[in-house]
């Protein structure tokens, strides 16, 4: 296995074993081709799909977060796909990449999302707050 791949095949490792920590049964998920579905598997009836982005030299934050959420959208339409009859499921889930920072753990990376997906639950924590009242 190549450098890079071992590195983001430890940092998706560490990335599911913290929450697992936290309480999510999530794990690594297998290579799937085609229709992949990021990098932890487990999370889908949790709402999320979730990849996970290590260090790489030679690439700019930009350039990295976009490629990581082209890959979150794609991974969304094939959800949709594998999910027909369960669509209402598929289109309440989030795409979110994880990202590695330098020198930090694995609670202070970054979870990166589409600002629409933020600001569905932006909306879902207000509506909360007034059922509270």
């Amino acid at each position: 296995m190549s450098a890079p791949k071992e590195q983001g095949t430890r940092w998706e490792r560490i990335v599911a074993d913290y929450a697992a920590r936290r309480g999510f049964p999530w794990d690594r998920a297998p290579l799937r081709g085609t229709r992949d579905l990021l990098d932890i598997q487990g999370c889908v009836l949790d709402g999320w799909l979730i990849g996970c982005k290590s260090l790489q030299r030679g690439k700019t934050l930009g350039i990295r977060l976009s490629e990581a959420m082209n890959e979150a959208q794609k991974a969304k339409r094939n959800l949709n796909g594998l999910l027909p009859a369960r669509r209402g499921l598929a289109a309440d889930v989030i795409p979110v990449q994880v990202l590695q920072r330098t020198g930090h753990l694995p609670g202070r990376a970054y979870v990166v999302m589409e600002y629409d997906d933020f600001l569905r639950l932006a909306e879902m924590r207000r509506d909360w707050a007034k059922e509270d009242q």
